[in-house]
């Protein structure tokens, strides 16, 4: 009885542990596998913080150029411990330090203080922080477009070795019934051993292509689970993709000007520009103007008489100004460093620049390379099919055994298969064109627009 329970508790877990797990057994579509990385992709989520912690971060910059207004107060016991007869009040800076017997004091204070310099040093310093929030947007969405193209990329992995592990069993088939058909006519004499022993070679070695395919395709159905949090099977079945009649063919520099990749470098350029001009402002005077309005009472007998007749005592309005003599270099060295960084920035622009350029051309040269092949092989495979059905008439008439006929059945596989493998990594290169050649349009499409905008 106890042997049976603990058969059952562990038949009960097992059962939670697998319904726990979401997964997607019946079919794997491209678009479903791309809208749910970008919903899903931890990076994705991190890049959009940071473009909430920049618009903080320049908001925060540019609410520094309003002036600063403040309200103060005291209340407090004055013990005089000074035994010397004083009839005069001491203060510093208004406040009450000296004199008078000891007393309940009451003060209030109102100050407000605008730096009139903001205009030409905090103002650039708030342009740098509103570049860098836009640069921060088009990185975020560079990490969209990541996150696309590794999608992509291992769903192309996924559907190919699907496709390679669907004619690897057809052609097995092939290879047993050949080895089978040699083995029966070896007792005629008919086959060497070495022929046979050869066949049998065949169908071990495609038996352990089949278990590479399933090892690289639970592979890369793992990477694909930590990009959509979804769970698969080897035996899902892969959506094909449709090949386009035909691509667009823009201008590449236009192309890369609007790539996320290169715009978030320009507004990195220009947040530069902004931060060295506040840099070189600083060697300028800070001027601000301020203003300062007292009210004062105190009494010898309580906290209630002192703060009920509270009295304007004074007021103070000026003008401040503060020139730097000498820091020990520290704004010359502060200029330094922002040029330079302003010249990396420039060269990091250029660097993207060529490497977007080396990206599309790169694409669209296997792309014409693969157009190319995919004509060849639909010949070839058309030359196969042409052959089969000679073969067939052949068989009927008495001149192919049935042994030829599945020969060649099976080469005949191998080029449809890749025939196959050509079409659908056609289809991959087209969704990386589309990608690269108008990321909005293409993201648009698949809910990611809005991932970066807060």
């Amino acid at each position: 009885m106890l042997k049976f329970s603990s058969i059952v508790s562990r038949v009960f877990l097992l059962f939670i542990c697998f319904t726990a797990l979401p997964c997607r057994a019946d079919s794997l579509d491209y678009r479903d596998v791309i809208t749910d990385s970008i919903g899903y992709c931890a990076s994705l989520r991190v890049k959009s913080e940071d473009v909430f912690i920049s618009d903080a971060q320049y908001r925060s910059n540019f609410a520094a150029l309003y002036p600063v207004v403040t309200l103060g107060g005291r209340a407090e016991r004055y013990e005089n411990i000074d035994n010397r007869d004083n009839t005069t009040i001491n203060t510093i800076d208004n406040e009450v330090v000296g004199g008078y017997d000891s007393a309940w004091r009451s003060s209030v204070s109102l100050s407000g203080q605008y730096a009139v310099s903001n205009w030409y040093k905090k103002i650039y310093e708030t342009g740098y922080y509103k570049k860098l929030k836009d640069t921060s947007i088009h990185e975020c969405e560079a990490e969209v477009k990541k996150t696309i193209r590794d999608v992509t990329d291992i769903f192309r992995s996924v559907a190919e070795s699907k496709i390679k592990l669907m004619y690897a069993r057809e052609i097995l088939s092939r290879l047993n019934e050949i080895f089978r058909m040699k083995q029966a006519a070896f007792t005629n004499g008919q086959f060497s051993h070495e022929e046979i022993l050869a066949a049998q070679t065949d169908v071990l070695n495609m038996e352990k292509d089949i278990t590479g395919i399933h090892k690289d395709m639970r592979e890369s159905l793992e990477k694909l689970s930590n990009y959509t949090g979804e769970s698969y099977s080897v035996d899902v079945d892969i959506i094909a993709l449709p090949l386009s009649s035909s691509l667009p063919t823009p201008d590449e520099t236009e192309i890369i000007a609007q790539t996320p990749e290169y715009k978030a470098r320009l507004n990195e350029i220009e947040a530069l520009r902004s931060r060295k001009k506040s840099v070189s402002n600083n060697f300028l005077p800070d001027i601000s103007v301020y203003g300062r309005y007292d009210f004062y009472n105190s009494s010898p007998d309580n906290m209630h008489d002192s703060l009920s007749d509270v009295r304007a005592t004074d007021y103070s309005v000026g003008l401040h100004i503060s020139l730097p003599l000498f820091d020990g270099g520290v704004r010359k060295w502060e200029r330094e460093k922002s040029f330079h960084e302003l010249k990396k920035a420039q060269e990091y622009a250029r660097l993207v620049f060529n490497e977007k350029n080396k990206d599309i051309k790169t694409l669209r040269v296997g792309y014409a390379e693969l157009s190319k092949s995919y004509s060849h092989y639909k010949k070839i495979k058309e030359q196969y099919e042409k052959i089969k059905d000679i073969n067939r008439k052949s068989k009927v008439l008495g001149e192919r055994s049935d042994l030829d006929v599945i020969e060649f059945e099976k080469d005949a596989l191998l080029a449809e298969r890749d025939l196959k493998i050509i079409e659908h990594t056609m289809a991959f290169y087209e969704k990386r064109l589309a990608l690269e050649l108008n990321f909005n349009q293409f993201a648009g499409e698949y809910g990611g627009n809005g991932t970066c905008r807060h």
